[in-house]
């Protein structure tokens, strides 16, 4: 096996590790930063170790140092042979992160009243910390405080650090979980997953790092074979805030975010409110978050596609992972921004290869490559000019 191949370790329906697979041959992992990772192996069929291979069982997969890439379920185990292939054929082994545990479960308004006493309309989340409030939707619909019809039992919750700034903010009843807290998290600057620790799975919240200081990819540093990048432009610049209008006065207010590229560019977006009580104490707190919230989700956004080269001292995994913060240089300048998502192709003969995305859903109000792409533009717009007259 190639020393920079990642390891494939195979866990039965109760998480216990019942093998290790070292002859596969090629797999594609790929982990998110706050979303659902995936992975697809492929093996011969007549495999010593195919036969772990089923539906129920997961798999555990590090780098060649032995840091934690991902974890999670096979939700797909497939054969196929063709005239050109030797033996039984081959497997297509599919599957997604641990953290799809979360796309299971919805918001409930009373989370831990039944079904039939859900009366309230919405889950209000009360000036608290965005690290406490999301454990506490993880704890009370899926977790050790959820019901115990709904309870996952292998599901548990690291410990409350209490990150990221205060929030008030309503759930809409039986909004998905997953999509709650990535909503959330990109608003707060923070990361959140589900990973195998010990014979459990955890949720854990954390603030991503910034090591654009030491993570640093150029074709100049020889850490680089392909980069590219991209522009969005905004769908929301102008936020239009409407709240109550049903059992008490309705409110309604503008908020206005100008966007680098497009400066003269408005796009309007109704932000729907009107499940809130306009005589709440916290009324202008949830309404500016609720703008916050959409006009950052709205932004125009760039995106970079970078394929690095582990070198000796900068190594996926060791060095930097999926949601720290890197530096790339963008024709002649650096920028910084979130690694969002990293494909790892891999060989038992013939190791690794990376490719990270970075910016595409900057939480930032517009990723930092965006405002360099609109500079560059500008500059090329005034050059234009000037040669004209």
């Amino acid at each position: 096996m190639h020393h920079t191949a990642l390891r494939v370790y195979v866990r039965d329906a109760t998480l216990a590790r019942i093998g290790l697979v070292d002859d596969y041959t090629s797999l594609a992992m790929t982990p998110r930063y706050n979303a659902v990772g995936s992975f697809v192996m492929e093996i011969a069929a007549d495999s010593a170790k195919a036969g772990l291979l089923v539906e129920g069982n997961g798999l555990i997969i590090r780098t060649a140092d032995g840091d934690l890439v991902d974890s999670g379920p096979i939700r797909a185990v497939d054969w196929a042979r063709s005239a050109s292939d030797a033996g039984g054929g081959r497997l297509t082994v599919a599957g997604v992160s641990d953290t799809s545990v979360l796309a299971e479960y919805t918001c409930w308004p009373k989370p831990t009243a039944a079904i039939t006493a859900q009366t309230d309309a919405v889950y209000k989340i009360s000036a608290a910390k965005a690290e406490t409030a999301m454990r506490a939707l993880v704890d009370l619909n899926a977790g050790p405080g959820a019901l115990a019809s709904r309870k996952n039992p292998l599901l548990t919750l690291a410990s409350d650090g209490a990150r990221g700034p205060t929030i008030s903010r309503e759930v809409n009843q039986f909004d998905g979980l997953l999509a709650v807290l990535t909503d959330l998290a990109n608003a707060a600057g923070l990361g959140f997953r589900v990973v195998q620790v010990g014979a459990g799975l955890q949720f854990q919240v954390y603030e991503p790092v910034d090591r654009s200081g030491t993570a640093r990819f150029s074709f100049g540093l020889g850490n680089l074979t392909e980069a590219t990048y991209s522009t969005t432009p905004p769908s929301c610049t102008r936020a239009i805030v409407v709240a109550g209008g049903q059992s008490s006065p309705r409110i309604c207010k503008v908020y206005d975010r100008a966007d680098p590229l497009f400066p003269g560019l408005v796009v309007e977006q109704f932000v729907d409110q009107t499940g809130v009580d306009t005589a709440s104490v916290d009324l202008v707190a949830q309404m500016d978050q609720a703008a916050e919230e959409a006009l950052t989700a709205g932004a125009g956004k760039g995106s970079l596609s970078i394929s690095p080269i582990d070198i000796p001292n900068l190594r996926y995994g060791r060095d930097y992972t999926v949601g720290d913060t890197v530096s790339a240089q963008v024709r002649s300048t650096w920028t910084t921004d979130v690694v969002r998502e990293v494909v790892l192709n891999s060989t038992a003969a013939q190791g690794t290869t990376v490719k990270a995305a970075v910016g595409a859903e900057s939480p930032s109000t517009v990723a930092q490559i965006y405002r360099y792409i609109a500079q560059v533009k500008k500059d090329v717009g005034r050059l234009k000019t000037r040669k004209a007259a």
